[in-house]
């Protein structure tokens, strides 16, 4: 019997698992125009109905993809604009690799926890345990099932900006689910008309002033996500301004569509090479951690010595000459500590407080020498002095609230 070649296997292929797959209570489609890394999608169903529940799969068939077992199963190598493509597909996707000799066929999926990065490109392992029939259901159900959220959006800061003549509100929002663009307009009509109603007040001034009165003006800030957030990367804003304001009182507007109820949304075009730019530059938690704190470790003996000499020369035992002297020397080695801090990259997510003091950290001891520096050149010496006195305060309780963060993440 002559062998069958590779078009041949790969039909075969398609009809083995076409056929198990229907077989198993799924709805097996055949992509009949060529498609990228997908040659067919399942859905399954629930009951007699259709779940709207869809899996893309790629569908690999023959013996050769059976050399390289281990195990538990056989490994898949692929390249990296598949991965890419699979990993940022809408639908999740399945690698199965079908045995056109005994028509067994064998599942993964490919996910992140699954991909295993290699020298030349990446691979997974198909377990054999996993194969295409009816007992793959409870997985398969778990793979595109969603968590459902009680509520679509969460209020991450309220500021009270208001003033004499207008009750103002500005808050960020980050959105607890993925959103379409018609569900985050939703979520900017119900926040705003919310925040029109808050009785937050800054303070027992404003509160006296407008408590039990409906806001003049709210603005919105939407995050798809906490890091987002965190990187201030809104993927829209949103202005709200009363009827009741006079022009005089009403803000500047910055455009956007009119999406009702006197609403402006302006939609961030550049946010989705922000998000990118963010993750590329985003380190992780050991390395910014060891890093942060050798800085912190280089900087305290340098403002230590600099403490040491304001102290001789307020206390009348140094010259301004000398303690300027040895002030300027010590400053490009904080210079140098501040600008490293700037460029280290950005912090991940659950270190987020840290990374704000230890920026806190390294701009008071900056600022403590910066009299000294060309900047400086201005300043006469009790302005010098006084400088370094109140930005000394401003270091001690940076350096304490660093330390205090830095407890919780260790």
């Amino acid at each position: 019997m002559k062998a069958l070649n590779t078009a041949q296997t790969d039909r075969l292929g398609v009809q083995i698992v076409g056929t198990q797959f229907t077989q198993s209570g799924f709805v097996f489609r055949e992509q009949s125009v060529a498609d990228f890394g997908v040659d067919a999608h399942i859905e399954y169903l629930d009951g007699e109905n259709a779940s709207g529940k869809l899996i893309a799969l790629q569908i690999k068939s023959g013996s050769s993809w059976f050399n390289e077992e281990v195990d538990d199963g056989v490994i898949f190598r692929g390249d990296a604009k598949h991965l890419d493509y699979w990993l940022n597909h809408s639908l999740p996707v399945l690698i199965i690799l079908v045995d056109t000799d005994t028509s067994a066929s064998y599942w993964q999926a490919v996910t992140p926890a699954n991909v295993i990065s290699t020298p030349k490109a990446w691979k997974l392992v198909v377990p054999k345990c996993q194969r295409v029939n009816s007992g793959m259901i409870y997985d398969l159900k778990k793979l595109v099932s969603k968590i459902v959220v009680p509520k679509s959006y969460t209020v991450s800061s309220i500021d009270d900006i208001s003033h004499g003549s207008a009750k103002r509100y500005s808050l960020k929002i980050i959105l607890n689910r993925e959103h379409t663009q018609t569900e985050i307009i939703d979520v900017v009509k119900t926040a705003t008309r919310e925040a029109e109603n808050c009785e937050y007040h800054r303070s027992s001034i404003t509160r006296a002033h407008w408590r039990s009165i409906p806001a003049h003006v709210v603005w919105l800030f939407i995050y798809p996500s906490a890091e987002d957030e965190r990187n201030n990367n809104w993927i829209c804003r949103s202005e709200w301004f009363s009827e009741r304001l006079t022009v005089a009182m009403t803000p500047i507007s910055h455009g956007g569509d009119e999406v009702g109820g006197g609403i402006k949304v302006d939609w961030c075009s550049g946010y989705l090479a922000s998000a990118r730019w963010n993750a590329e530059n985003t380190i992780g938690k050991e390395k910014f951690i060891v890093e942060v704190t050798a800085l912190v470790r280089r900087t305290i003996p340098l403002i230590n010595e600099a403490a040491e000499l304001f102290n001789k020369f307020s206390s009348n035992q140094m010259s301004f000459e000398s303690w300027h002297f040895g002030m300027e020397k010590i400053y490009p080695f904080i210079d140098e500590i501040y600008h490293a801090g700037l460029n280290i990259g950005l912090s991940p997510f659950e270190c987020k407080d840290l990374s704000i003091n230890f920026q806190s950290f390294i701009a008071s001891a900056h600022n403590i020498l910066m009299p000294f520096s060309k900047f400086g050149e201005r300043m006469d010496r009790k302005q010098k002095a006084l400088n370094v006195l109140n930005h000394m305060n401003y270091y001690e309780e940076s350096l304490m609230s660093f330390e205090f963060e830095l407890k919780k993440v260790l």
